[in-house]
């Protein structure tokens, strides 16, 4: 074999990789939602509380890259795992003629309680139209006895205000946030705010992930808080890959994610 014959070879078994690689990405990845149960220790979780499930959506991107039907049979999945509480984290639409559609997606969790991304601001009838959630845009509810979900306006977008989100909380409550970036946890949440934890999307977790590198296509306001469980400086702060795509219809090593929030006391 002639070593241009061999590069020839390597040049089109390469191409074939990258072609497969790409359209695993696209068309399979991309549906294999996961569903991933998590365990969070809150300090002071009253006993009653103990084991209490949220169930978390985020990034849905309703639209061209993510189809309705399979975001609603996502969404009725978790509503078939019948979690305590389900919260919804933001980026509901994927283009601005999507709005309709995604909340045609939640009626399975009707009643969730949510907060609005970035992508969300495309379309301002948004607030309107999602009439299966509860928008918390700086304010909050008590969602079970001892425990307070305050969310905030998106914000690199909006006008965030953690106090107004946490008004209203009884004393000794357990403090939930919910932001669509995570990366805003400290700038945020001060040691006053007594926030348990902060609960976001938007990263898509890099929606490609590659060995040895991590992800790749990380957004900023997603970049340090990007997936699963940390602590920040005065909250814990948990990031969901989210169920859909933006921009780049692929996800590699990096698929889709429902999450089930278990509290258990520290």
């Amino acid at each position: 074999m002639t070593r241009r014959h061999f590069l020839f070879r390597a040049a089109v078994w390469i191409a074939g990789l990258a072609l497969g690689l790409a359209g695993y990405g696209r068309f399979v990845e991309t549906r294999r939602v996961r569903f991933e149960e998590r365990t969070v220790s809150i300090p002071g979780l009253p006993r009653h509380l103990e084991g209490y499930t949220i169930g978390v959506l985020s990034d849905l991107h309703v639209g061209p890259t993510t189809p309705a039907a399979w975001v609603r049979q996502v969404a009725q999945r978790l509503a078939e795992r019948q979690p305590d509480l389900v919260v919804a984290v933001g980026d509901f639409i994927g283009s601005p003629e999507s709005v309709e559609a995604a909340n045609w997606c939640l009626e399975p969790v009707r009643g969730a309680l949510a907060v609005l991304g970035n992508w969300d601001y495309y379309d301002p009838q948004i607030r309107r139209a999602l009439t299966n959630v509860n928008l918390l845009e700086n304010r909050g509810v008590l969602a079970a006895d001892g425990l307070w979900v305050g969310g905030v306006d998106e914000p690199s977008l909006g006008q965030p205000d953690v106090g107004r989100a946490l008004a209203g909380a009884p004393s000794g409550a357990v403090r939930i946030l919910l932001c669509h970036e995570p990366d805003y946890a400290d700038r945020l949440v001060g040691p006053e705010h007594r926030v348990a934890l902060m609960i976001s999307g938007h990263s898509h977790g890099g929606q490609v992930r590659l060995p040895f590198i991590g992800p790749v296509l990380l957004p900023p306001g997603g970049r340090q808080y990007h997936t699963g469980l940390y602590q920040a400086a005065h909250c814990q702060v948990y990031t969901t890959r989210g169920v859909g795509t933006a921009h780049l219809p692929i996800r590699l090593l990096c698929p889709p994610e429902v999450t089930l929030l278990k509290l258990v006391s520290q």
